[in-house]
């Protein structure tokens, strides 16, 4: 189980409507530093919840800052913290963890945002405009009233952004428009409901655009699983063999047999870790694979083999 720390509120800061910022200071002890993308975790009396750190990581001075939009249920996490937390408060947080990294290879970032999913872009575009790299955002709120930082991003980035307030159909198509244009070498970040995501995700794959180029945010890692049982693993092109153990994964005893596997989330998100599956039953326990690619691939983080699998490693 993670440490957790408690925070006091600094701050809150109404910025539209339904959406409210959050500065969390430690008086007591040096906070986690963080990557951009990352969130905390806030353990409320209805359960824990994740949300982006909007601050810039490199400008950190021992504070956690988000925004948080309330939805609908009176008994949810946003509706709680809309409406009982105040600047003085205490709460526990868990330490940062980051399932959508920036991928600093990348010639040039493309951000993809829709309502309050514009919160991890906002720690990332500080960061990359403090080392000087290239990156644009495409954000479609419902309405200029409904667009939080909108004073700030123009300020900030004011030949970076471009807004889509406009009727379904039409922002579609312009986004649609955009994806055919983007430069070549361009990683595509998205984050938003989950259909504008889809949508973003869906049409990147038509047109052809590599699946390590596309990144999506999700908080939800993949499920436990009961009881694992360990399994011999043939790695053909490399002509070794390995045993990982029930409390292993594929990924750990790769690394342990010196073969290298790159990897990032190691929670089946990002699709970093992935293999080839040459022979053998998989169970699979990833969020990023579809059905189809689970025919010949796994990812080495969460996914196990049964009795014995024989795989490819790049």
């Amino acid at each position: 189980m993670d440490d957790f720390y408690e925070v006091k509120v600094r701050k809150v800061e109404q910025l539209t409507a339904d959406i409210k910022r959050y500065t969390f200071i430690s008086e007591r002890t040096e906070l986690p530093s963080f990557g951009a993308g990352s969130h905390i975790t806030l353990h409320l009396p209805m359960g824990n919840r994740q949300y982006s750190l909007i601050n810039n990581p490199l400008d950190m001075e021992n504070e956690y800052v988000i925004a948080v939009k309330k939805i609908g249920q009176q008994e949810g996490g946003s509706s709680y913290l809309h409406e009982k937390i105040n600047e003085g408060d205490v709460v526990k947080v868990s330490p940062p963890h980051n399932y959508f990294p920036l991928r600093l290879e990348a010639k040039h970032h493309v951000f993809f945002a829709a309502g309050i999913g514009i919160t991890p872009f906002l720690s990332m575009m500080a960061y990359l405009k403090s080392l000087g790299e290239s990156f644009e955002l495409h954000y479609a709120p419902s309405s200029e009233d409904d667009c939080p930082f909108y004073n700030e991003m123009n300020e900030m980035y004011p030949n970076q952004i471009i807004y889509y307030f406009m009727a379904r159909d039409s922002k579609k198509k312009k986004l649609k428009e955009t994806l055919k244009n983007l430069k070549v070498g361009a990683h595509i970040y998205t984050c938003g409901p989950q259909s504008f995501m889809d949508f973003i995700v869906d049409y990147c794959r038509e047109l052809g655009y590599p699946k390590k180029y596309i990144h999506e945010e999700r908080f939800k890692p993949a499920k436990v699983i009961e009881n694992p049982q360990p399994f011999e693993v043939t790695i053909e092109n490399k002509k070794k063999k390995v045993l990982v153990q029930e409390d292993q994964s594929l990924l750990d005893a790769l690394h342990k047999a010196e073969i290298p596997l790159a990897f990032a989330c190691r929670r089946g998100i990002c699709g970093t870790c992935e293999v080839k599956v040459c022979n053998g039953e998989v169970l699979h326990n990833d969020a990023f694979l579809t059905d189809d690619e689970k025919r010949d691939k796994m990812l080495a983080c969460v996914s196990r083999g049964i009795d014995h699998i024989s795989i490819a490693v790049d």
